[in-house]
Order: C-alpha cells, then structure tokens, then sequence
C-alpha cells in the first residue's frame, strides 16, 4: 500500500504546500508510516522526474515550481523489496509522448519477471494500450483488464503525460479506505490524493471522495 498525489494547476505554481501534504500524509495518515522510496514526475518550464529509495518525510528535497505532476510515496507490498528500481513514478515514450506512472495497491501473482513487481508489469500492459489508444481509454482498459483475470486489492493508478493526469480509482472491496482517492479544488488547482488532504493541512473546503470504478482527468 502506499499513498500518491496528483495536481494540475492553472498555472506555474510554488508547490512546496503539496510535497508537505504528501509528506505528512505518509508520515502520518492510514497505515503509516510510507517510507519505502517515494519520486515524482512534474512539468514547469519542462519536466523534471525524480526517484529516491528514502522516506518523502525524512527527504530535503524540494519539488521545482510548476503545474501539472505525480508525486508517490511507496510503502512496499510483502515480498517485494525496498529498492530504487521499485519506486514509482515508472517512465516511457509512446508515439513521440512522454508518459510517468504509478499505482496503489497490490496485484497478486502479476510480475512479470523475477525481481519486478505488478506496477512495472501493469504499467507494461498500459504502454502497450497506449500505442493503440488515447490516454483515458487505454488507463480504463488496462484496469479493466487487470480486474477481471487476477486478485487484487487496489488498481488505483496515475497517468501522465506532463500536461494532463488521469487517474482512477479500482479497489477489489468497494467499501476501501485504506485505497480511496479524493478529489479537492483550490484557487484554480486541482489535487487528487489517497486521502482528505484538508486534513493535513490548514485548507478550506472539503475533498470529495471519487467513486470505486471511477476515473477522472485533471
């Protein structure tokens, strides 16, 4: 399980109050605390990506200003081990378009490879639909796809391609909290996360949770 982030913006913004919301959120929020490597791919004046195998919360790391990424922060499903190659966000071009990626959840008896694990799996098949369709449609039928052959917790999943961010939400038990994804609007920003960021910070208003089987565009 871990927890993740993603935002849109209207514009290039300081986006230091979000990697605290991550932070605090994985230090501090369901099944806490996340510290098996956390990274983000974002896009300001261009795309910066990042990847460490340490804890968001223990990192002085700052993310750059800008206004449309994913930030991830893993805590590693059992059997799998704590590595740089297993942390989220996972890149790849497809049709000239850079795309990042990272997931929520575990996928049982789903790697393809020893010594990889069900995101880089269910991202190689989302690669694959991307050469034949657009965006949203190959993130739903991947998911899809996913759900209906194995066991799984949550295929909840972020997708970008450093100007949009799809997301959606697919949990295996439809009463899930610990894999929800709520979506929270702010000043022309956009947030969808793992949990009410307005509980981790000092933000107005309320986020709404986004349904089971629902996916959404930022």
């Amino acid at each position: 399980m871990c927890r993740m982030l993603a935002f849109k913006a209207v514009e290039d913004i300081d986006t230091s109050w979000i990697f605290a919301l991550l932070s605090s959120i994985s230090e501090k929020g369901i099944s806490s605390p996340h510290r098996d490597g956390w990274g983000y791919a974002v896009r300001g004046e261009g795309r910066e990506t990042f990847n460490s195998s340490g804890a968001i919360f223990e990192s002085d790391v700052k993310l750059p200003i800008c206004r449309v990424g994913i930030i991830h922060s893993r805590k590693a499903s059992k059997g799998y081990t704590v590595n740089l190659e297993h942390v989220h966000p996972f890149y790849s071009t497809v049709r000239g378009r850079n795309y990042a990626f990272c997931h929520n959840g575990t996928i049982y008896d789903f790697a393809s490879d020893e010594g990889t694990t069900d995101t880089q799996r269910y991202f190689e098949i989302l690669v694959g639909n991307l050469e034949r369709y657009e965006p949203k449609t190959a993130l739903e039928i991947t998911s899809g796809f996913v759900a209906a052959n194995y066991k799984y917790t949550s295929i909840n999943a972020f997708l970008t391609d450093y100007e949009n961010v799809w997301a959606i939400r697919q949990n295996s038990e439809r009463d899930d909290t610990e894999h929800a994804l709520f979506l929270y609007e702010r000043d022309g920003v956009r947030i969808v996360a793992s949990e009410p960021i307005e509980k981790f910070g000092a933000l107005q208003g309320s986020s709404i949770e986004i349904k089971n089987g629902e996916s959404v565009i930022l």
